[in-house]
Formats: structure tokens, C-alpha cells, sequence
């Protein structure tokens, strides 16, 4: 049986040998023996013979090859096989009786020898088969330990050859060096995948001839990295240089190629080889946003860094057994009382090292969270925090729950459950004493098997805080569907609210869609009392941070709860008055505010959140997904940008109406007695009159807020434009009308005409007086409570009729209680085709399949669209996004419709950094830590993450306008930033020149030139 290697090399599974002899008895006799085993082809010459090794090439197993013939000589034919890449690698036996061309033989590259006369044909047939076993065995090694692209070696087989090389050059100082290309994916990505990979394979290639003349290596460790091993020297300029020579040749592109290196100088060969080129790469990373220097050389600063955060990996453990981690409390206090009260607090970690003194947890827990640490870690907090419960419970016989962080990773763990059930029984406590904060990325990542366990643990009366929420991209309608009971806002996200700024409203949509669906809102990082009265303001319940008090030790905490006890003491004795106000209080507070969040369920294609106090606004578009609204713009006139953009964009014969409509003096008067204000008018779409539905409500409890919601209606209103007929009623009873009503608008009488038995249970009138009072009336035992009001506003006559007098037609989709279910309908209402006639015709029909179904397409296809558009690690659009929205741009260029508009170029510094010495995980956390900054920066702008490391955003309206100022925060962020080795971002910005610029990419391009410029600059800067 053959080996699962071995493969089959003509049609009968016999491999095959080219026997190359001047000599016809020599040729036939090495045939008889060998035909039994193997397919035998023939040459009498080397002329004839590399011929046929040319033709066979891919399948040849063997040449049999003699010296001495004619017209080209075995040496020669062996010299040219050797030669040609196609044919070196087939093995050459030489057939020979001159012993003295056995060396030469040899030294041009064949394998063996066979004597001449031949031995017996056991031999030849076992030095065949063994030099054809080792053939092949070469060539899957020579696979396997190959880079298909470059040819190099691969990284596994590199560091074999590296320790390998140490083993016989003991003595010999060597270097390990690192080069990787600036921002090859873009290179990808802008001149195609065949142009990166003559680049790569021109940098292989380029590398390995420099140090091959020193004995030295190269391998391509991943995408565009290259690693190589080779005696020290000092010239690395000239490697890099010679890398870098030739590319983009002949390709008509621009070069802009460039290549940085890392190097680890006279390696410590005590340590492994794959720790030594650890270094090299760190080194390198130091110069990832350097335009000017391109080489790093591992120094003191990088081997400190290094045994610093080994020393605390090695640490750990011992800090665990003497805990020298050190739980704190953090404070949170109920603001919605007139005097806040301590409601909880949150459980961090400190470390007081013996040697190293406080370490911050910035530093240690990415470390640990890379190193596996992170459970362990976890669960000491959760054991110390617990007993820390139970000691005041004793003490106090009272007790404020604590809340303590479960990491993702812990969400992973099997056992999560039983662990903190376990803890729970042994410290005899209640899941509601004992509070959960998850970040809001978990759920975002494996999503799925995460919210299982979230629901498993509220069934079991865990309370499950969302933390960090507006830290990565937080879709408003995360709150609504994710497993939560309380929503805490990131410290960072309430920082750049109240920022020079102080733009808040994101804020206020937040917390009042929250409020609507019963979830308490936090916030984390509040530092002054203008934060707070604001916060308060707007309906936040809960508030954390240095306002109240910074995370301090227990001892000191307790100084909270005592005061906690003492003030629910006071309210006990102060009798039922003072508790019949509180609950009076929280009854009020527990008031819902329907706008926003009705409007985000209502299919509405664009919602606008407009402060009637000072006219500012947020739009929410939904772009054809309506059950995930996200924000397009913001501006500071409401009504004043209304009113402007009605000539441009509102059908001519509409506009007036609209205009009129859409005052701000008509429509508040409108709105009055919280009475919402719907309207249908035509908007001009690509050429075309496209109905539209407005509907504007006051929010019921906050009343400085307005909400107003546009859908398009223009396919209903296309399908129902045809007048119905006095006889179209009965055909209209024959196909999806239950019910039809002809009513005499002058006297009010009418008739029902009805199909359905299953719709007798309704009690509808057969006939009678007075049409639309009945309707009215029977609408509150009909219709479903949520629907109850639009459909009596609707159905007033003057409203009715004033809507058929404008449109001709009139429309309203309900649902009605049937069996106890909701059930879509649909009203349609038209004149009889006589315009003296003052009869209309009202028809109401089923559509619950065709709107359940709908739904469902809609989030099947939201769902497939959101997993196209958003990139998956940190939640804002997608590369596939961002190639649209360029091409959406170009669109708007060619035909001179493009509004303002500028491009900001991000780049992250030190994520390779990241990756190579905390690991991909850790590199994860600072890709999203550094996108919530971007996001929060050009929180009015879509983000695109275009790369690894790499996003884009495209600035337009009240983010265009107040550029520079965004650009600054940029740098502001930076300053602080590099003293606490937090995220460093460096940032290009350029806008819209219209004349000169002809497609989106020449913005863009300025855009990463000034990025780059910004990346010397910081570098000068630390």
C-alpha cells in the first residue's frame, strides 16, 4: 500500500523513469528490470533525453542517466536539468563505469550511482526505490517548509533552521531583525491583491540575496513580515535599502512602498528563537508612526518594558496568595431624590506591589486578560467582594448591593454559573445583593452564546448591568433587545458630552429611550456639579464618579452605607407623609416618554428630535432598516433648515401646504392637548413625486421635545390612487375587503356591506346614523390600546375629509383585537367617482400575513445588511461599507450635488505592538478602546474601519462645520494620552475642494498624506 504521501504518476499507478543510454541492450536490459515496478521511457542521447525530461517533468520520478553518448553528453544534459527550475529538483542516478566523473557527477547535482556492468536487479531496484522514497520525501518537506507566495522559508521551519544554525556556531554573535511594509493592506486594497504580491515576493527575494552571502536566512512570518537570522553586522541600512530596490516597477502606479526594521543585536542565545524575534518586533513597532526614521534597535527601554510586565505575570500568583490585590468600593448614588442616596457601588481592583508600589489596572489587567490571568483574577475579586458583603450584613444588619466586573472571557467559562452560585451560598448572600456588569463589547462578540448566558443568570435573580456603554459603536437599539437591567454610560462618553463642546443630546436620546423601556441609566466618571444638575436634568437615576468619591478602600466605604442607614432610619420615623411624597416622586420619575422609542418600532424612514427650547435637532436615519435607526445629522434651526430645504426638495404643488404646516408657531399650536400631527405630501426623489407621511408628536413627559417622523407611503398611495365606485363593492367583497362602509358625508348615514363571518364578533352597526361618532365609539372596543388614539384622530370627519380633499384618497394601517390578537387592517377611503356626489366609500381589509411577513423580510434583510456593513470587532461600517459610501460620493460629485463634506484619516499607533507582546485579544481591546474615541470625537459622522488599524470618517454637517475644532480634540486627546500609554491616534484632515477635486479619492488622499504628517509630528512630540 502506498504512504499518505505517496502519489500516482501515470494511469496504471506506476511512477515513471527516463532511462537516458547510447546503448540499445543497456536501455532494454534496465527495462526488463525495472517494468515490473515502474513505467519505463527511453532516450539515446542527453539531447533526446532532456527533451523528454522537459515534457515529463511533472510526472518524471527518476533519471537513469549515463555520461558517455553522443550528440550531447550526460554531464551536460545533468548541467542543463540542474539549471532549470522546472527539472532541478527530479533525481539524477548516473550510470557509469568511470569512477572518476562519480565526483563531478555528484557535485553537478545527481543523487547516486549505478556501476557499470549493472549489479544484480535487487540492488538497482532497491537504491531506485530508496532514492525515489527520499525524492519524495524532500519534496513534501520542501513544501511544507515553504512560503507558497515568496518561496521563503515559513516560520516554523525557519526557527528549526535558526536553532539549527546556533548548534554549529556556538561562538558566533548573531542578529535577529525584523521588516514589515507601512500600511500594505491599503497598497491591497488600492492597486489589487497580483500588485501586493509582487511586492512581497520583490522584498523576499530582495532580503534574501543581501544576507545570503553571510550565511544568514529569511522567512515571511505573515502577510507582509519577513524575519531574518544572520551573522551580526552593522550595515541595516543597506538590507532595508536593497529590500526596497525596484518595486512597483513597471506596475504605473505610484511607489509609495516603504519598509521599517526592527533588530535584537547580538542575540541572547539563552533565551528562544521565537523571544528573540519578540524583540526585534517590538523594536520595530516604535517606529510604526515615524515617517522620517525607519529603524529600531531593541534597546534597555524595550528590555525593561519587557521584564517589567514579566515580572508581574510571575508575580501574579504569589500576589493572589498574600493578597496584595486590594478590592475597592466605587460609590453610586440615586440622583432622582432631591438629596442623592448611596444605591451601590462598584467592586475594582488595586494592586499595592511590595517592590513596585501601586500599579495602575490599566497596566496589569490587559496583561493578564492576554495571559490567561484574568479568570482567576475575577473570581478573587468576586470571593473578597462577597465576604466584604456578608462582614457588613453582620456588622449592620444592613446592606447596599455591590456590583463586581465579569469579564468576556469569564462569559466563556462552563462553569460561570456554579461559580458564583457557589460563592453566593457560602457567604449567604442574594443575587440582588450581588450585581453583574458585563461590557456592552461582549455582546456584541459570539453575541449569541453570551445573551444565553445572561438570560440564565436573570432567571436565577442576577442583575445584569450593561458597563462601558457608548465606549464601541452602541446601537440605540442594543438597549431594547440585549438582557439588561441597568444601562451605564462609559465615563469617557460623558467626558466628551460635557467636553468644551457640551453637546449632550446623544445623551438625552439615551437616557430618555431608556426611560420609555424601564431601564435605570448610570453613569460612570461624573466630576462637577454642572455634570450632575445636567445629568439629573435629563433623567439619569444613577451617578458615579470623583463627584461623589473617588473607588476607595472598604473601611472608608463604610462610612457611605452607615449614612445610607441612618437616613432610611430618619425616613421610617418621619412617618407615612414623607414615604406617601417619596413613592409620590418616584412615581412621577417613573413616567415613561413614548416619542423616541415609538417612533424607533413605527417603520419610519427618518425621525427628527427637535428641542423646542432653542430648536436644536438630532436626525435619525434608518436607511431602509427601520428597526435600527442610527444618526445622520444634527443642527442648531430646526425649523429655520426646514423651511429652506421645503423649495428644494417638496413637490410644487405641496409646498405651500408643507411650508405652512411645518412653523413652528403652526405646528405647536397643532400639537396641543399632546394631540399628534400627521400629514401626507410629495417629495421629489431623483425626478420624481414620492408620497410621504409625516407624523409629529410632544413628548408626554419632558415637553420641550417634539418628535417627527417621515415614511415613505408612496407605493400604497401609487396602488390606491384609482377612485373606488359605488360598484366596485361588490367585487371589493369578493377579494380583501370584510368590511365595506358608504356613507352620505351630508347627513352622515351609511352602510355596512359585509363578507366575513369570522368578523361578526365585532358588533359592527349593519346601518345606521351618525357614522363617525359610532366609528369613534366602536373604535375603543375594536382597536388595539397602542392604535386607539391615531385611529380616533383619524377618523374625524373634518380631519378625513380635509385628507380626501388634498389627496383624493385616504389611508390608515391599524390593527384590530381578534381572538385576542392584534391583527393588521387597512382602511381605505375614496369619493365616488361623481364629483357632485357626496357619498364616499370606506373599505377595510386584512393585511396581517402581508405585514407579518414583511416584518419579517425586513429583519432578515437588516440583519444581512448589518453583517455586511459593520465590521464585526468593533461595531462601525465596514470596509464593504465605506467602498459604497465612496462610490455614493463619486456619484454626488459627478452630477455637482455634493454638499460640503471632509475626510478624516485615522490611524492607531502601537497596535502590532500590542499584538506581539499582550497577544490578539489585548489587540482587540485597543482597536475598540481607540474606536470609541473616533466614534465619540466625530460622534455626528459615519466612522468606517478601512483596515486593521485604519479608519475613516466623512464629516459633514455640524461635524464639517466645526472641523478643526474635532481635529484639535485629537491632539488634546494625544498630549494627555502619552504620559499614561493609553491610545495614541494620529489623524489627517482635509475638506472638499470643489473645482479641483473630481472624485472622493483625491480627498482621501490628502487626508492620509496629513495623517502621515501627524504621525512625525507625534513622534517628535514624545
Amino acid at each position: 500500500m502506498l504512504k499518505s504521501h505517496e502519489k500516482f504518476h501515470s494511469a496504471n499507478g506506476k511512477r515513471t523513469i527516463l532511462v537516458v543510454d547510447d546503448e540499445m541492450i543497456n536501455r532494454e536490459l534496465l527495462r526488463n528490470v525495472l517494468e515490473g515496478e515502474y513505467e519505463v521511457l527511453t532516450a539515446e542521447n542527453g539531447q533526446q533525453g532532456l527533451r523528454t525530461v522537459q515534457e515529463h517533468n511533472d510526472t518524471l520520478s527518476l533519471v537513469l542517466l549515463d555520461l558517455m553518448m553522443p550528440v550531447m553528453s550526460g554531464t551536460e544534459m545533468l548541467r542543463c536539468m540542474k539549471e532549470n527550475a522546472d527539472t532541478a529538483q527530479i533525481p539524477v542516478i548516473v550510470l557509469t563505469s568511470d569512477q572518476t566523473a562519480e565526483v563531478e557527477s555528484l557535485n553537478l547535482g545527481a543523487i547516486d550511482f549505478i556501476p557499470k556492468p549493472y549489479p544484480q536487479a535487487g540492488v538497482i531496484l532497491a537504491r531506485i526505490r530508496r532514492t525515489i522514497e527520499l525524492s519524495e520525501d524532500r519534496d513534501i518537506i520542501r513544501s511544507t517548509e515553504r512560503d507558497p507566495l515568496t518561496g521563503l522559508y515559513n516560520r516554523e521551519y525557519f526557527y528549526r533552521y535558526a536553532e539549527q544554525f546556533d548548534q554549529f556556531h556556538k561562538e558566533m554573535d548573531m542578529d535577529a531583525i525584523v521588516v514589515d511594509i507601512f500600511h500594505f493592506h491599503l497598497i491591497n486594497e488600492r492597486f489589487g491583491t497580483a500588485y501586493g504580491d509582487s511586492i512581497l515576493r520583490q522584498v523576499g527575494e530582495k532580503a534574501r540575496e543581501v544576507v545570503q552571502a553571510s550565511g544568514g536566512i529569511v522567512c515571511r512570518r505573515e502577510a507582509d513580515t519577513f524575519l531574518v537570522y544572520c551573522p551580526h553586522r552593522t550595515d541595516y541600512e543597506e538590507i532595508l535599502l536593497n529590500a526596497s530596490i525596484a518595486l512597483g516597477e513597471g506596475q504605473g502606479k505610484e511607489n509609495r512602498v516603504r519598509l521599517r526594521m526592527g533588530v535584537y543585536s547580538n542575540v541572547d542565545k539563552s533565551i528562544d528563537i521565537e523571544r528573540r524575534f519578540d524583540r526585534a518586533k517590538a523594536a520595530a513597532d516604535t517606529v510604526r508612526a515615524s515617517v522620517t526614521k525607519t529603524i529600531a534597535i531593541y534597546d534597555n527601554a524595550l528590555h525593561e518594558k519587557e521584564l517589567y510586565e514579566e515580572q508581574l505575570v510571575e508575580d501574579f500568583h504569589r500576589a493572589i496568595r498574600e493578597e496584595q490585590f486590594q478590592v475597592y468600593y466605587q460609590p453610586k448614588f440615586d440622583v432622582r431624590p432631591e438629596i442623592p442616596e448611596l444605591s451601590s457601588a462598584e467592586a475594582l481592583i488595586r494592586w499595592l506591589h511590595p517592590q513596585l508600589g501601586m500599579i495602575s489596572p490599566g497596566v496589569f489587567i490587559p496583561l493578564f486578560e492576554e495571559n490567561g490571568l484574568i479568570q482567576e483574577l475575577d473570581t478573587y475579586v468576586w470571593e473578597h467582594a462577597a465576604a466584604q458583603i456578608q462582614d457588613w450584613k453582620r456588622r449592620f444588619r444592613f446592606v447596599v448591593p455591590v456590583s463586581v466586573n465579569v469579564s468576556r472571557i469569564d462569559m466563556y467559562d462552563p462553569n460561570l454559573i456554579d461559580t458564583l452560585q457557589r460563592i453566593l451560598r457560602e457567604h449567604e448572600l442574594t443575587p440582588g445583593e450581588f450585581l453583574l456588569e458585563i461590557t456592552e463589547s461582549a455582546y456584541t462578540q459570539d453575541s449569541a452564546q453570551i445573551i444565553q448566558t445572561v438570560h440564565r443568570l436573570r432567571d436565577l435573580g442576577f442583575q445584569i448591568e450593561m458597563d462601558d456603554f457608548g465606549t464601541g459603536y452602541s446601537s440605540l437599539n442594543m438597549i431594547s433587545t440585549l438582557p439588561i437591567d441597568a444601562l451605564k454610560l462609559d465615563m469617557q462618553f460623558i467626558r466628551n458630552a460635557f467636553s468644551q463642546r457640551k453637546d449632550t443630546r446623544m445623551l438625552e436620546v439615551i437616557i430618555d429611550i431608556a426611560d420609555y423601556l424601564s431601564v435605570p441609566v448610570i453613569a460612570e466618571g461624573v466630576e462637577t456639579e454642572e455634570q450632575l444638575t445636567a445629568l439629573k436634568a435629563m433623567g439619569c437615576d444613577i451617578v458615579q464618579g470623583y463627584y461623589f468619591s473617588k473607588p476607595i478602600p472598604a473601611a472608608k466605604y463604610e462610612h457611605f452605607v452607615v449614612e445610607r442607614m441612618r437616613r432610611d432610619s430618619a425616613i421610617r420615623e418621619s412617618g407615612p407623609a414623607l414615604r406617601r411624597r417619596a413613592a409620590k416622586n418616584r412615581a412621577k420619575q417613573d413616567m415613561a416618554i413614548g416619542g423616541i422609542a415609538h417612533a424607533l418600532s413605527s417603520g419610519f424612514e427618518s425621525i427628527y428630535y427637535v428641542d423646542i427650547s432653542n430648536d436644536h435637532y438630532v436626525e435619525f436615519s434608518s436607511q431602509g432598516q427601520y428597526n435600527d435607526l442610527q444618526i445622520q445629522r444634527s443642527g442648531s434651526d430646526f425649523f429655520t433648515d426646514t423651511q429652506n430645504n421645503i423649495p428644494r426638495v417638496v413637490f410644487a404643488e405641496d409646498q405651500a401646504r408643507v411650508s405652512l404646516s411645518l412653523q413652528k408657531e403652526t405646528l405647536l399650536a397643532q400639537l396641543m392637548g399632546n394631540q399628534p400631527f400627521t400629514m401626507t405630501y410629495r417629495l421629489v426623489i431623483n425626478g420624481r413625486p414620492l408620497y410621504y407621511h409625516l407624523k409629529a408628536i410632544r413628548t408626554a413627559v419632558r415637553d420641550h421635545h417634539i418628535v417627527i417622523g417621515v415614511s415613505n407611503v408612496d407605493a400604497e398611495m401609487r396602488r390606491q390612487k384609482e377612485s373606488i365606485t359605488y360598484s366596485s363593492i361588490a367585487q371589493a367583497l369578493a377579494n380583501d375587503y370584510f368590511s365595506i362602509y358608504y356613507v352620505d358625508t351630508n347627513t352622515d348615514r351609511f352602510v355596512e356591506y359585509s363578507s366575513h363571518e369570522d368578523f361578526q364578533d365585532l358588533s359592527i352597526e349593519k346601518g345606521g346614523e351618525d357614522f363617525f361618532a359610532r366609528v369613534r365609539a366602536d373604535a375603543l372596543r375594536m382597536i388595539y390600546p397602542e392604535d386607539q388614539e391615531m385611529v380616533m384622530t383619524a377618523l374625524k370627519k373634518e380631519t378625513l375629509m380635509a385628507t380626501l380633499e388634498a389627496n383624493g384618497i385616504f389611508t390608515l394601517t391599524y390593527r384590530l383585537i381578534l381572538d385576542g390578537k392584534p391583527t393588521y387592517v387597512h382602511m381605505k377611503a375614496s369619493r365616488m367617482a361623481d364629483k357632485d356626489d357626496p357619498h364616499i366609500v370606506i373599505g377595510v381589509s386584512s393585511i396581517d400575513a402581508q405585514i407579518r411577513r414583511e416584518q419579517e423580510q425586513e429583519r432578515e434583510l437588516a440583519q444581512a445588511r448589518e453583517l455586511a456593513n459593520r465590521d464585526p470587532l468593533t461595531g462601525v461600517k465596514s470596509k464593504h461599507a465605506f467602498v459604497e459610501a465612496e462610490a455614493q460620493w463619486n456619484e454626488k460629485l459627478r452630477e455637482n450635488k455634493a454638499d460640503p463634506f471632509a475626510v478624516a484619516y485615522c490611524d492607531l499607533n502601537g497596535l502590532k505592538q500590542v499584538n506581539d507582546t499582550m497577544g490578539h485579544n489585548a489587540g482587540d481591546l485597543f482597536i475598540q478602546r481607540a474606536c470609541s474615541i473616533i466614534c465619540n470625537i466625530f460622534k455626528h459622522s459615519p466612522v468606517y474601519r478601512v483596515g486593521g488599524d485604519e479608519f475613516v470618517a466623512i464629516l459633514s454637517g455640524q461635524d464639517y462645520q466645526h472641523r478643526e475644532t474635532l481635529l484639535n480634540a485629537f491632539a488634546d486627546m494625544n498630549r494627555e494620552h502619552s504620559q499614561s500609554q493609553e491610545v495614541i491616534i494620529a489623524c489627517g484632515l482635509s475638506s472638499y475642494r470643489p473645482g479641483s477635486d473630481r472624485v472622493f479619492e483625491d480627498v482621501l488622499k490628502r487626508a492620509d498624506e496629513r495623517m502621515y504628517e501627524n504621525k512625525a509630528a507625534l513622534k517628535v512630540e514624545r
